[in-house]
């Protein structure tokens, strides 16, 4: 019964054993191991998209781009936000998500020609444009008070939130010759 009772006792030491060095050697080679194939995650916020994929690259991770909004802030092509966020270890080989600008939102300049000015605030206020500065010009050809064109001008793709300059037209010029042609000589010098 004493051979038994010391058989048992050995056995269940060395099993015990087994397990805890089975165990401790697990972790401490996970956190060995673990710990040489961990980097630091980069600040890539506010980045090129194309110089946040090249380090990322050098540190042996992955970018993938999961969205892309309109940005007021930050400009075109540029990070908004990553996760994980900077600073964090992360295993070598993981993938970083990111957000990217599209900058501001894009919008068309409305045809503003032969509309009265009230009209065609109306319709830049509609596509989120503003009113900017009104120049005023003599016109054969466009009634007056009506709108010449805009500067910008319609059909262009503008960020939202721009000023739109319009000439505006005073009607003919009347007088004489003389007059109208020293007019015309002047609005060509500040044309150019």
């Amino acid at each position: 019964m004493k051979k038994i009772k010391a058989f048992l006792i050995s056995a269940l030491i060395m099993i015990g054993v087994f397990v805890i060095g089975f165990f401790g050697i697990n972790i401490f080679m996970k956190f060995y191991v673990g710990h040489r194939n961990e980097v630091k995650t980069p600040k890539i916020i506010d980045q090129q998209i194309d110089v946040a994929i090249k380090k990322c690259k050098s540190l042996d991770l992955y970018l993938q781009e999961i969205d892309f909004i309109h940005s007021d802030e930050i400009p075109k092509d540029r990070i908004i936000s990553q996760d994980p966020h900077p600073e964090i270890m992360t295993k070598k080989y993981n993938t970083i998500k990111v957000v990217v600008s599209k900058g501001p939102e894009q919008v068309r300049i409305p045809f503003l020609d032969n509309l009265e000015l009230d009209e065609a605030k109306l319709r830049l206020e509609n596509a989120g444009l503003l009113l900017g500065k009104k120049i005023f010009r003599y016109s054969n050809e466009v009634k007056k008070s009506k709108i010449m064109y805009s500067q910008p001008m319609a059909e262009e793709m503008i960020p939202k939130g721009s000023e739109i300059d319009v000439v505006i037209s005073l009607g003919k010029l009347t007088g004489s010759k003389k007059n109208i042609k020293k007019y015309k000589n002047l609005l060509d010098e500040l044309d150019e």
